[in-house]
């Protein structure tokens, strides 16, 4: 449904009236992605291809591929990083320390809402086992990139 230019949809019924229905920011993401790329010749698509690539392939990941990279990669652009395509490899670097961070805190701020939590519907088991893997993968890259 379309209210107000933002884009909501029905969840299912769990907790409070309140919660029955979620804003998605889906279009938001993909255009500001593609704004901030163009602006300074970014790779930030390229790194939230492989990022997507990345989690998709490993079943503990899985949830977090999609909204939830969109977002750290848009967090760490307000923050002023360089996305130049010389500097992929580092942001991929630092976006997996930035998950680990927020796996740690149990919380990552939604980029358009921050008092929506894009961690909101994962059990403490998940964040867990995610953040555990994760931070390993920043000392060892090629975990992620190895046998699942």
């Amino acid at each position: 449904m379309l209210m107000d230019g933002r884009v909501l949809l029905a969840a299912p019924p769990q907790g409070l009236v309140e919660n029955l229905w979620l804003e998605s920011f889906g279009r938001a993401e993909a255009s500001k992605v593609r704004e901030l790329d163009a602006g300074d010749a970014g790779a930030r698509q390229r790194c939230l291809r492989v990022l997507n690539d990345v989690c998709r392939s490993h079943p503990a990941l899985h949830r977090l591929s999609g909204s939830p990279l969109v977002h750290v990669v848009l967090h760490l652009s307000a923050a002023g990083w360089d996305w130049a395509e010389g500097s992929l490899a580092a942001r991929f670097q630092q976006v997996l320390e930035e998950l680990v961070g927020y796996l740690e805190h149990g919380v990552l701020p939604s980029y358009f809402n921050h008092k929506v939590n894009l961690f909101g519907e994962l059990l403490e088991e998940e964040v867990e086992e995610m953040g555990f893997l994760l931070y390993r993968a920043v000392a060892e890259p090629e975990l992620l990139l190895g046998e699942k």
